[in-house]
């Protein structure tokens, strides 16, 4: 991954400084490009990819270009190439992006805490944390963690930090190999992780908590038929970032846009259909040194 991004940065570096740049080196674009990474299925990221370039431009006051990346790798590369100017990175997306040097946080993005059945705890304050889940059919007789050695584990990918990067730490600090001792089903987004196991792919799910919930219009009896069985540990949530030589003053408006559209009524439920985020508060990288941690420990895995 990392020898990938610095071919990327380096190859398309004069490029972008060439196509955008304002007179002091930072690209002011006439078009702003952000980018969405597919965490769930496209198709719903689609129907309201529109509706944010809407507010964007109102609250930016120039074009907005809202797209949806073919997967998180793509986002990463398109950010690199300066191509992509604002990525909605999850957490581990983001970590990497960052240390190649294409991203920089701005924003993190605020979650009410759910119970074991999905429940919103709206009486309680938003949190900038969140925690993956361990789900698992009805009759799949799986019990603890020990009883997924030898079974099928859906995710929504090898770079999701709740579908993957915290699952497997899990899995290795109970004594389960991640490489050797289950079989990972990649199915494209948290949702998609659900119906491997309602469809009969998969045998259990790692996704955030709870995702079952992106589900419950078509199952109403999802949680029935997915069972919660425990948490992970906490995990940073995910970001607004931006290409480190963005102009910043066009930086703070972004990060200002974001908070005024989840501050809106209107605003505030189309984030929330796209990433059920309920609001932003201002980040740093400090914050997710964690996810370096656990990535550095998987570097011998072979994913």
């Amino acid at each position: 991954m990392k020898k990938v991004l610095g071919i990327f940065v380096l190859a398309f570096m004069v490029f972008g400084f060439a196509a955008c740049s304002g007179e002091e080196g930072y690209v002011n674009p006439e078009i702003l490009e952000v980018q969405l990474i597919p965490s769930r299925d496209a198709v719903v990221l689609n129907a309201k990819r529109a509706p944010l370039e809407a507010l964007l431009e109102a609250e930016l006051d120039m074009q907005v270009n809202v797209t949806i990346a073919t997967d998180y790798n793509a986002l990463i590369e398109g950010m690199a190439s300066e191509q992509i100017h604002v990525g909605l990175l999850a957490t581990t997306a983001y970590v990497l992006a960052h240390d190649e040097g294409a991203a920089n946080v701005i924003l993190k993005s605020l979650r009410y805490s759910v119970d074991d059945n999905g429940n919103e705890l709206t009486d309680e304050p938003l949190v900038s944390g969140y925690k993956s889940q361990l789900v698992v059919g009805e009759n799949s007789g799986i019990e603890s963690l020990q009883d997924l050695v030898g079974k099928r584990i859906a995710i929504s990918s090898f770079t999701s930090t709740s579908g993957f990067v915290w699952p497997a730490n899990l899995l290795a600090d109970n004594d389960i190999d991640p490489e050797n001792d289950v079989t990972w089903v990649n199915a494209g987004g948290h949702d998609n992780a659900i119906l491997a196991i309602i469809n009969g792919d998969a045998d259990a799910a790692f996704t955030f908590k709870d995702a079952r919930t992106l589900l419950v219009d078509d199952y109403p009896d999802i949680n029935d038929r997915v069972i919660f069985l425990q948490d992970t540990t906490l995990i940073p949530n995910d970001t607004i970032s931006v290409i480190p030589n963005l102009d910043p003053d066009l930086v703070v408006r972004i990060k200002q846009a974001f908070i005024n559209i989840a501050a809106d009524p209107e605003g505030s439920q189309i984030i929330d259909d796209i990433y059920s985020h309920k609001g932003y508060a201002e980040a740093t990288d400090a914050e997710y040194d964690i996810v370096r941690t656990y990535l550095e420990r998987q570097e011998d895995w072979d994913f």
